[in-house]
């Protein structure tokens, strides 16, 4: 029986819910943080061992090395999506072959939930980078059945919920294509939905968010709320998230990002580009795209002339991005923020108390590099 004693070994990947022959296990929130958590009930439970055997964290996948690596962007996709636009023409090419794709998608309240899709204009509900993680629901046991029915499934998400998948299904099923993404941490859905109130206090009923707006650029990208935009740095969501404040306690080190997730392909943000690849550094986007697999090299090779592509080393290519990082390190004050996050009468003010601003000499020189990057590129052109 699935027992959860400390909270950094549980990635919340819901396998252990999804494999349950009883259903005796549910997903339960935590008061103090907000994230769910599996919870067994005794009574209900057979002791068959299935939920323990499908733990990624008891069962951890062997680490492995990508078989190649590329930078790519698609000109379409390019500034609708947060960084190079390459999984939209990935999820249509399934699609396009009778498949169904899952992604993590707002509803109606702008929960982050995973939805299915089975039309190629459905696919624009996974564009986006989306920092809550996301409720599955029951998709693991859709995919089950999809995939029994002979139906080709591509399922993207995180490292951990991908890791939860495979362990799930048991086997690796070719007709099952997984993409995850460089992940550092998950906020939580409880944390998301205080900020929401925060959020529609603050600017009315809420009818648009995009995480990272690309208006200003990639490399410096806004969060936008009713198509009112902040530097993502001054909005204390953002900061926070990006300062590993609110990610679940299992990020920190996390056991199947890098490499141990088994995903076929993972997408991240090519952050080095000036370094690896300078002739696409135009601030609107490159995607890092690693193949794991023959399914995910087979995958990328069926849309690469939809797409820019240049091959890059992957140890340059990662630098700079902290979702291939081993580990994480965890602020000394994120117990004082969970602390006394439910007592704030402005959760705004609140959380913003909470961020770290650099430097006045940092800040002054980041944004002249800014300005010689910007120069050196209407020189170049």
């Amino acid at each position: 029986m699935i027992v959860i004693n400390d909270k950094s070994h549980c990635t919340g990947c819901t396998a252990c819910v999804s494999a349950c022959p009883v259903q005796c296990i549910v997903m339960r929130r935590d008061r103090e943080e907000g994230f769910d958590y599996p919870v067994a009930n005794p009574d209900m439970c057979i002791r068959c061992g299935k939920c323990d055997s499908v733990c990624p964290v008891q069962n951890p996948i062997e680490e492995s090395k990508p078989y190649e690596a590329y930078a790519a962007r698609c000109a379409d996709d390019l500034m609708k999506s947060s960084s190079g636009g390459v999984f939209p023409k990935i999820a249509a090419g399934v699609i396009s072959q009778g498949g169904k794709v899952y992604g993590a998608a707002f509803d109606e309240d702008f929960n982050v939930v995973h939805k299915d899709a089975e039309r190629i204009e459905e696919i624009e509900a996974f564009r986006g980078s989306k920092y809550v993680q996301s409720e599955l629901y029951s998709t693991f046991e859709d995919i089950k059945y999809d995939l029994e029915d002979g139906r080709m499934v591509l399922f993207s998400g995180t490292p951990c919920q991908v890791a939860g998948l495979r362990k799930y299904i048991g086997k690796d099923d070719p007709m099952l294509l997984t993409v995850d993404c460089a992940c550092h941490g998950v906020p939580g859905p409880g944390l998301w939905e205080m900020y929401l109130k925060s959020l529609s206090d603050r600017y009315g009923v809420i009818g648009h968010i995009a995480f990272r707006d690309k208006g200003r650029g990639w490399c410096h990208y806004d969060f936008n709320v009713n198509h009112k935009v902040v530097p993502y740095m001054k909005d204390p969501y953002m900061a926070l998230f990006a300062q590993n404040m609110t990610i679940r306690p299992s990020c920190y080190r996390c056991p199947v990002r890098n490499g141990r997730s088994g995903s076929d392909l993972t997408l991240a943000d090519l952050w080095n580009v000036a370094e690896v690849v300078p002739e696409m550094n135009d601030d609107r986007g490159v995607s890092l795209v690693c193949v794991n697999s023959d399914k995910g090299r087979d995958a990328f090779e069926s849309v690469r002339n939809c797409l820019d592509v240049k091959p890059v080393k992957y140890e340059y290519a990662i630098r700079n991005n902290g979702g291939f990082a081993d580990y994480v390190l965890m602020p000394e004050r994120r117990t004082e923020f969970f602390t006394g996050i439910h007592a704030a009468k402005d959760l705004h003010a609140y959380m913003s108390g909470f961020v770290v601003r650099k430097s006045l000499p940092v800040r002054a020189y980041k944004t002249a590099r800014r300005l010689l990057v910007k120069l050196k590129r209407m020189i170049l052109k």
